[in-house]
């Protein structure tokens, strides 16, 4: 052992040790985990019987800026080796009779790390493996002597219940569709003592119980699922266990139980849960709108109509030096096979602004988790929507998705996609490009503003990738047999813009060249510079007018078949090449032309690519533990940035369609799973969903709202590398975890790094949002709710009758008319205290003032409704009112 280490953690103790024994507390440890929506705070401790003969020990402790060691239980030494103390530091008593404790375990993990304000929470979790096992209705009780683990005055007491919480038996919290597949996954990572042995302790059979009664209502066998493609040793998730209830269809709630270890979460069995999803990604969606509102009753996330006023053109150049410093920045790292001339300033265009004055850039959607509004995004986003309108069965008809056109007789994904198509049109140059990216004029980011208090925009120049796309997708909205009934006029408009769009192409090839015509600006659509979106929009031009000279630019850009036009020559269908690609495969199934028209040669190569890429999919799903279909390629390079799981879905969708095999439909279904929670962290990906919320995500809304929980409904990357740098933190909750994120050998697995916390790798774009949209629009549009009539409707809080005082507790209700929200999961948020979920919000206001009351209630079929209310509380006896967001003011 380190002796100058152990000095230095003993000395840290003795300073420490006055508050901690003040701080410790002992808590159930379903709030550590954060099931009751709260924040775990530091010196909040737990017990848990994870298994028979497994002991769990939480503690929640914190860290001052380095060179602090963390405040509690450091027991990793500056070189990264484990110090535990020795086992008989631990007394163990199973109804009152000695236990011998024959090993220990130790992993670490920030849990909480906000960008704003430094506020470090650290989970660490010690395992003690016992000598003898215990029983179902046996107490448990840990006491130690070494003050340095906790006081003498702190015991640890639990009790084995059969249906205690396991957090090693994972469930779509969300819930599971009846004559669909219904799969959970039972894994545990122990830290240094591996992964939790199921077949060891002997648990090879579960049960599924209702969630009232407790009564068995199905059994069924665990089959093992080990993972495979990861190659570090020792190879992690091999000890993951499938539970298979697909046989049981019997609508209700329920909980899937392993003897010995425990019940899941409870989770539904009904028709709603696509639809559920669904919804979700709509309201996502919404809540990325620009130039309109966000307002209820559509959400309580709100914000005034963002970035109305036209954007500059950035000319003279003297005048927006910190804009063309950035353009410059971008482009100075250029691929070698460009050959125009490096854009950095007016001078060096190759296409020069033709517009002067202000121009009228509002609509679209922020792009991510800034407000850029970026065309290459845009123009793939509307493709999704389009295509999955066209495309996938039913998913076009959907009219109930909850945004504010909902219920108008038209396609929810068509106006979507119609207000992002609209923008696109605004820009363009009157010479037929299109302008590359809306963008604040003096700064990268408006991190510290909300949207409708926004900064002065600009255009930035055109290139021809920014184009192509434009070009493609318009193009596409204008041949979409069903946009084109619903949006004649537009529909026209689109096309007119596409052939203007089309014009600028061919002159500049003409010009300069295929390859001299390109001038990168940032990475987006950098990748085969303009190649992939100009075979795109020679696909979507031949498509929308029938015109066979497009449809041989389109063969001769792109082979389906080389490996070249996929990302790192493996990853199909990548970006535009793979909007080509289904565009043209699924031509005549869209009625966009006659299957005469086809080139048959390569429509079989396009099917081929596309059957392909569902397969590359599918392995991926089948290969993980939990049925994610992370690839091979990123478990052998150890990535894990922006990554997505329905998303990576869609792929299965679209070869679904071609060839309906039933283990593309488990693949889809794992994929959605694992974003509601079927994951070693029993966390849902999606924001507003589960039990276990994200507080901290990539988005300067967010960031800058005063509200403690994320707009609902936004993805967050799944799988995760480890923690990016931050102005906060720098690197130094990176080097917290363990065992190390970096390690060569026996590293923390990839499926378990997470942590509530400001990370890059895991934000969302429009295009992430868009493809996971069109999957599960495509799932609901097969479930009996396809037709169910749906329009968000506005809800209200109502205070009693009497007065609001300051430390007297006050019960609040929330109604809609015409809706029973005794079966919807409400959770409530009060301005400068904390969540609550519940039927009833009950606070106590700590001082006089007002509180901003917010509730939000969801059903399981994803109908959600919003309500807000100002909550007066007084210092002394005299009248308080409420009013809601309308005006409305009920109470005295």
């Amino acid at each position: 052992m380190n002796r100058p280490f152990v000095l230095a953690r003993a000395l840290a103790f003795l300073l420490l040790l006055a508050h901690c024994a003040r701080a410790l507390t002992v808590v159930p440890p379903e709030r550590i985990d954060g099931l009751d929506l709260a924040l775990p705070d530091p010196g909040e401790c737990a017990l848990r019987i994870l298994a028979p003969t497994l002991l769990e020990i939480v503690r929640i402790n914190s860290k001052a800026p380095d060179p602090d060691p963390v405040d509690s239980w450091d027991f990793v030494d500056p070189e990264g080796n484990l110090n535990l103390p020795d086992v008989s530091q631990f007394q163990v008593s199973v109804d009152g009779h000695p236990d011998a404790v024959r090993g220990a375990g130790f992993k670490r993990r920030p849990r909480y790390a906000p960008l704003a304000v430094r506020d470090l929470r650290i989970d660490n979790r010690i395992y003690l493996a016992l000598a003898r096992p215990i029983a179902d209705g046996q107490a448990v009780t840990v006491t130690t002597a070494d003050a340095a683990l906790w006081p003498a005055n702190i015991t640890f007491t639990a009790t084995a219940d059969p249906l205690r919480y396991s957090p090693a038996v994972h469930v779509n919290e969300e819930g599971y569709m009846p004559s669909r597949p219904k799969e959970a996954m039972v894994g545990y990572y122990l830290g240094s003592l591996g992964e939790l042995n199921i077949r060891f302790v002997g648990f090879t059979t579960f049960t599924l119980v209702d969630a009232a009664s407790g009564a068995v209502v199905f059994h069924g066998r665990l089959m093992q699922r080990p993972d495979s493609g990861f190659t570090y040793l020792p190879r992690p998730y091999q000890g993951v266990y499938e539970a298979d209830f697909s046989a049981f269809d019997t609508p209700g709630l329920y909980r899937l139980v392993i003897p010995g270890l425990g019940a899941s979460l409870p989770f539904p069995i009904t028709d709603g849960v696509a639809m559920d999803f669904a919804r979700a990604y709509a309201l996502g969606i919404y809540h990325q709108r620009c130039g309109a509102p966000n307002a209820l009753p559509y959400t309580r996330f709100t914000h005034a109509a963002c970035h109305m006023a036209a954007a500059s053109v950035p000319l003279p150049q003297a005048d927006f030096e910190n804009a063309w410093k950035t353009i410059a920045r971008d482009t100075a790292s250029l691929d070698p096979t460009q050959t125009a001339p490096r854009l950095e300033d007016p001078a060096s265009q190759l296409y020069p602004y033709v517009n002067q004055g202000p121009i009228d850039v509002s609509g679209g959607h922020h792009d991510a988790g800034d407000y850029s509004k970026y065309t290459i995004d845009s123009a793939q986003f509307i493709h999704y929507l389009v295509f999955a309108a066209d495309a996938l069965p039913g998913a076009g008809a959907l009219d109930n998705l909850g945004i504010p056109e909902s219920g108008d007789g038209r396609s929810d994904l068509l106006e979507e996609a119609k207000w992002e198509a609209d923008f696109l049109c605004k820009m363009q140059d009157a010479d037929g490009g299109f302008y590359f990216l809306v963008y604040p004029r003096d700064r990268p980011y408006e991190n510290d503003v909300l949207p409708e208090f926004g900064d002065s925009q600009i255009v930035w120049p055109k290139n021809t990738s920014a184009t192509a796309a434009a070009v493609a997708a318009l193009a596409q909205a204008a041949s979409s047999p069903l946009f084109k009934r619903q949006f004649p006029d537009a529909a026209a408009l689109y096309l007119w813009k596409a052939r203007l769009g089309w014009s600028f192409l061919t002159h500049a090839i003409a010009a300069h060249g295929k390859d001299g015509a390109y001038q990168k600006l940032t990475q987006y659509g950098d990748l085969f510079m303009h190649n992939d979106e100009l075979a795109w929009a020679a696909c979507e031009m031949f498509l929308a007018t029938g015109d066979p000279a497009f449809e041989r630019k389109l063969i001769e850009w792109y082979d389906p078949a080389d490996p070249a036009t996929r990302r790192w020559t493996w990853w199909r269908l990548f970006e535009s090449y793979g909007c080509a690609c289904r565009d043209y495969a699924f031509a005549v199934r869209t009625g966009r032309v006659k299957a005469s028209q086809l080139d048959p040669a390569y429509l079989a190569k396009c099917e081929t690519e596309i059957e392909a890429a569902g397969k590359d999919a599918l392995a991926a799903s089948d290969n993980s533990a939990y049925g994610t279909s992370f690839s091979a390629q990123a478990k052998r390079s150890r990535s894990a940035g922006w990554y997505f799981s329905v998303e990576r879905a869609f792929d299965m969708t679209v070869a679904y369609q071609l060839r309906a095999d039933p283990d593309y439909l488990d693949a889809i279904f794992s994929n959605m799973n694992y974003e509601g929670g079927s994951n070693p962290l029993n966390l849902s990906y999606i924001t507003g969903i589960g039990s276990k919320r994200q507080r901290q995500i990539v988005s300067q809304y967010a960031q800058n709202d005063h509200r403690l929980l994320p707009p609902s409904g936004i993805p967050i990357g799944n799988i995760e590398t480890g923690f990016m740098w931050t102005a906060t933190y720098g690197k130094e909750i990176g080097k917290l975890s363990y065992p190390p994120d970096s390690a060569k050998s026996d590293p923390y697995p990839f499926y378990d790094r997470w942590a509530d916390t400001f990370n890059t790798g895991t934000e969302f774009t429009i295009v992430t949002q868009a493809r996971s949209l069109a999957t599960l629009a495509w799932l609901a549009a097969q479930s009996p709710l396809k037709d169910q009539p749906w329009k968000a409707v506005p809800a209200r809080i109502d205070v009693p009758r009497g007065y609001v005082q300051v430390n007297k507790p006050i019960t609040l209700t929330c109604t809609a008319p015409g809706l029973d929200l005794t079966a919807a999961k409400i959770v409530w948020e009060i301005q400068g205290l904390d969540l609550i979920e519940g039927a009833t919000c009950t606070f106590t206001p700590p001082a006089p003032g007002s509180y901003r009351v917010e509730a939000e209630a969801q059903w399981t079929d994803g109908r959600r409704v919003f309500a807000a209310a100002t909550v007066s509380a007084l210092a002394t006896t005299g009248s308080a009112s409420q009013r809601d967001s309308n005006g409305v003011v009920s109470g005295r």
